[in-house]
């Protein structure tokens, strides 16, 4: 018997600018007024990067891109939508065929929702001036947590009709749009105007409104399931778990066990003071089944080599999630992290009987612990030992690593090594840690972590900016043997920082200073201080800012606070980067900072369809 419900969309879900109305050239025409303010021009680049936007990271873009210093994001988007909406009272350029379009949708019986970054009070004209019952459900800018491109504006609308998004049309004239509708799982339409379509991936193009045989479109492109997907995450993590299965061992060369083209692995670092965050997640058995590495971090080098245990590590929880991991596919590869004083390891290094010692102390620390791997995180030369004397721990640090790697694979093991980024293959002080000696080390090894994260450190910034992101991939990819590139593994941050950026009066001494955020933490941040985040689209990473009172007896001030953090969607875009370059894997820090929709995405993102690169002009 026939089911007739995929014959035809169950909603058609339209964006509203650029695609329904011609409201882009109002918007740019607004921009412009407003940066030409300040003095400066608002060129076509910067007008149609921002075609799509959510009007919360089109504030940040200008803020950023337009020399607007003294407005804050709210009173740009009033500034904005002040402008437009006297230009649509005074006329409302309706896009061709689309009004015919929506018409006939609705009269044969297909329901229509609208689908905008737009906010309501702009919204409401354009609404008044078509057919009542034209759309059935409504969802603008102000009605979502999270804008275009992500999905969920598509998926709030397909939950207002009480459909599914995969049995929804979407209409739309932007990469952004597309993006969110593709995400969402609609079949897409997509109808330039101001923004180029022509890269974009996942949508039917057309030319116009006019004479458009959406029911062609559907017939051809829609492939309904006979199992619906759910936004739920034990179902996220079944699927992932299918898809990556062949992943979980840990690959060597390029025809050794691996991850499949196109697919990527996934390892976790595990801090001790994350455990009882992470065992108390009621879905932690299924999220350590698609682990391929689990990595505790208690363990470091004393003065003699010897590996000890950090004194803070609670020992039932470190047992139990030990436990976990070897009941599971995962790999226990515990983290042996450099505590020393600056020049220590490298002067034990250097020399090579006690090198012998520290690899055999190595050894015996796996034997003891059961571990299946060993990862090697020595950042002392990079953060603590003086640039000059690299050329002499850089030899002494390849002849550990091959001699560790030896010993470690003669007894069954796998050695992984976790090092910041190098930006080419040349050894000056310009282009990253070439202490470490990527390419050298890649043949001793089985898995090369790149620290992709703590980009600002000393002041408020960026956490792991997706272009520095691409540098640090691009590097290692020139740095390392093109037969060792699926030994790479990308570190993604799934954390950020609450920064100190200015102060008005005499703070007491026991102030706040930069504080730690995490996705699990955010939220009762959010709420507590009343914040409005944006979403910078450009770096992919979420900000806000608030003003923080504190006194004591004797003083009192205002400390004007910065808060940036990386949550789902900048995870997303991370993996994403990491699976165009080819690389083995992606590495999570750290387990127990993520949040069921941080896990959901980082898992969904690991074989999904990767959206093609998107880059913005300066």
């Amino acid at each position: 018997m026939t089911d007739h419900r995929h014959l035809r969309p169950a909603a058609v879900l339209w964006d509203m600018d650029g695609t329904l109305v011609d409201t882009e050239p109002y918007w740019i025409a607004a921009e412009r007024r407003l940066v030409a303010e300040y003095g400066r021009d608002w060129p076509d680049h910067h007008a149609h990067a921002m075609v799509g936007f959510d009007l919360r990271d089109s504030a940040a873009y200008m803020i950023e891109h337009g020399g607007i210093d003294d407005l804050s994001p709210e009173e740009i988007i009033d500034r904005l939508l002040d402008d437009v909406i006297a230009s649509v009272r005074q006329r409302i350029p309706w896009r061709p065929g689309a009004r015919e379009l929506l018409a006939a949708l609705v009269a044969d019986g297909v329901p229509c929702g609208l689908v905008t970054m737009s906010w309501r009070r702009f919204v409401d004209p354009i609404l008044d001036a078509l057919p009542i019952g034209s759309f059935s459900v409504v969802v603008c800018g102000d009605d979502v947590d999270r804008g275009k491109p992500d999905p969920e504006p598509y998926r709030r609308a397909a939950q207002l009709l009480g459909v599914d998004p995969i049995d929804c049309m979407a209409i739309e004239d932007s990469p952004t749009g597309v993006a969110s509708a593709v995400a969402a799982g609609c079949v897409t339409v997509g109808v330039p105007n101001v923004a180029d379509l022509s890269d974009t991936r996942g949508a039917t193009i057309v030319p116009s409104l006019v004479d458009v045989d959406l029911a062609s479109i559907w017939e051809s492109t829609h492939r309904p399931s006979p199992t619906r997907r759910r936004a739920t995450l034990i179902a996220l993590v079944a699927v992932a778990f299918a898809l990556v299965g062949a992943t979980l061992v840990l690959g060597g060369d390029d025809d050794a066990p691996g991850s499949a083209p196109g697919e990527i692995a996934l390892d976790v670092w595990a801090p001790y003071w994350t455990l009882d965050d992470t065992l108390a997640q009621d879905d932690i058995e299924s999220r350590v089944s698609v682990l391929r590495e689990v990595s505790p971090f208690w363990f470091s080098v004393d003065g003699t080599g010897n590996v000890v245990v950090d004194s803070n590590t609670p020992t039932a929880e470190a047992e139990r999630l030990t436990s976990l991991v070897a009941q599971s596919s995962a790999r226990l590869v515990p983290s042996i992290i450099d505590h020393l004083p600056s020049g220590a390891m490298a002067a034990l290094l250097a020399d090579e009987s006690r090198r012998t010692r520290h690899v055999e102390r190595i050894i015996a620390f796996a034997r003891e612990t059961g571990a299946d791997g060993i990862d090697i995180d020595y950042e002392q030369f990079a953060f603590a030992d003086d640039p000059t004397t690299w050329p002499t721990t850089s030899p002494a640090w390849v002849a550990f690593i091959a001699e560790l790697g030896d010993a470690l694979r003669a007894d069954g093991r796998t050695l992984t090594v976790s090092v910041p980024p190098v930006y080419d293959v040349a050894t000056t002080g310009e282009i990253g840690y070439w202490v470490y000696a990527h390419g050298a080390i890649a043949e001793h090894v089985d898995a090369i972590r790149l620290m992709a994260y703590d980009f600002s450190t000393s002041s408020a910034g960026p956490v792991a900016p997706l272009d520095w992101t691409r540098d640090v991939v691009d590097g290692a990819l020139k740095a390392v043997p093109v037969e060792h590139h699926r030994k790479l593994v990308l570190g993604i941050p799934a954390y950020g920082y609450n920064w100190v950026v200015a102060t008005d009066g005499t703070c007491p001494t026991d102030a706040p200073g930069r504080t730690g955020v995490t996705p699990a933490s955010i939220d009762d941040l959010i709420a507590r201080r009343g914040g409005s985040p944006v979403y910078d689209v450009i770096g992919g990473e979420w900000t806000f800012s608030y003003d923080l009172e504190i006194s004591d007896a004797a003083t009192s001030c205002v400390q004007r606070r910065e808060v940036r953090w990386i949550d789902a969607e900048g995870v997303r875009e991370r993996v994403h980067i990491a699976r165009r370059a080819g690389l083995g894997g992606v590495s999570l820090w750290a387990l127990g900072y993520e949040d069921p929709e941080v896990w959901a995405s980082l898992v969904s993102s690991l074989s999904d369809e990767v959206p093609p690169e998107t880059t913005v002009a300066p």
